[in-house]
């Protein structure tokens, strides 16, 4: 009798666990993922995760939120993602900033937070200047800068992309970043765009998905791209590379999910992903907007993230706080 209740008990017991299983190990997903955008709505940033994630939410099975996060050039949405549970139902969209705000000390953490996802876009930066400025081509705006010192107003954020590109630029240029021009820090493209339009400064790092309407309409001039080959939405644009300039700073748009998050899990993200990124409708979309498709994968992303830290550790040597 004893052997009979031991060996029913046994079974019971088992049986419970067996039931349990699907629960404690549902397939991911099982609900919705966030996805945290670290920079305002209507952006660049913004529109290219919400289109790439809205087709990537139909092969996921579950639907992508995405949540704005602006802030601290990137680092409050980067640091709110850190520190949620690893388990891919929170996910953060980010770019160089991941670099930029590590290496000029607004932040303690970097790469190592996270686990590479995939790689979308890019997009080249452009130096964006009113249509009333006095200077027609990026040579003219060169040599307006170096007989001016101190005239030309240039607009960025803190440890941002904008930084870096102005840096890189006052570089190529042989001009002092610091005493050439004069630093105005707005916060956010979009209200960098306002203050250029209202003549309040000469210029910033834009892009064309940003300066598009604005070229359309002839209130902003694209002075020089920063990409090996001319874009074909803007061919009258020179690239920095042609006039023999250095700058190739662009804005390269990835997932990354918080540390330990599972490969499985990882993986079937990017796979998500990747669908939206070979989706011909959503690929025009984006080269309509001025963005390069530029799909990688998990370990693609993870080498490519890797080489990009060491070059942006090089470029804010030193710059830390």
């Amino acid at each position: 009798m004893r052997k009979r209740t031991f060996l029913a008990a046994a079974l019971t017991a088992a049986l419970t666990g067996f039931l349990a299983m699907p629960a404690a190990q549902a397939a991911y997903p099982d609900r919705e993922v966030k996805l945290v955008i670290p920079f305002a709505p209507g952006g660049a940033t913004d529109v290219v995760f919400r289109v790439i994630s809205e087709r990537a939410e139909k092969e996921l099975g579950q639907t992508i939120v995405p949540m704005n996060m602006g802030g601290a050039g990137g680092s409050k949405g980067s640091t709110f993602v850190k520190n949620q549970k690893a388990d891919g139902y929170t996910i953060l969209g980010g770019h160089e900033f991941i670099f930029t705000t590590r290496y000029t000390g607004m932040v303690n953490f970097g790469l190592e937070a996270f686990e590479p996802v995939c790689t979308l876009t890019t997009t080249p930066l452009t130096v964006t200047v009113n249509a009333k400025a006095p200077y027609n081509t990026a040579r003219e705006m060169q040599q307006y800068v170096k007989t001016h010192p101190g005239k030309t107003v240039v607009t960025m954020t803190p440890g941002s992309m904008g930084y870096v590109f102005w840096k890189v630029t006052a570089k190529d240029w042989g001009v002092d970043l610091d005493k050439d021009f004069k630093t105005v820090i707005i916060n956010g493209t979009g209200a960098q765009m306002k203050a250029l339009l209202g003549g309040h400064v000469d210029t910033f790092a834009s892009d064309y998905p940003t300066d598009r309407e604005y070229v359309k309409d002839g209130r902003v001039k694209e002075l020089v791209v920063a990409h090996t080959n001319r874009l074909e939405q803007i061919p009258n644009v020179p690239t920095f590379k042609e006039l023999g300039w250095s700058n190739m700073t662009t804005v390269t748009r990835f997932i990354l999910a918080p540390k330990g998050t599972p490969k499985a899990v990882v993986q079937k993200i990017a796979a998500a992903y990747r669908a939206a990124c070979n989706d011909p409708e959503v690929v025009k979309k984006i080269t309509d907007m001025g963005s390069i498709m530029t799909y990688r994968d998990v370990a693609q992303t993870k080498s490519y993230l890797a080489d990009s830290d060491k070059v942006y550790k090089n470029y804010l040597a030193n710059d830390k706080k």
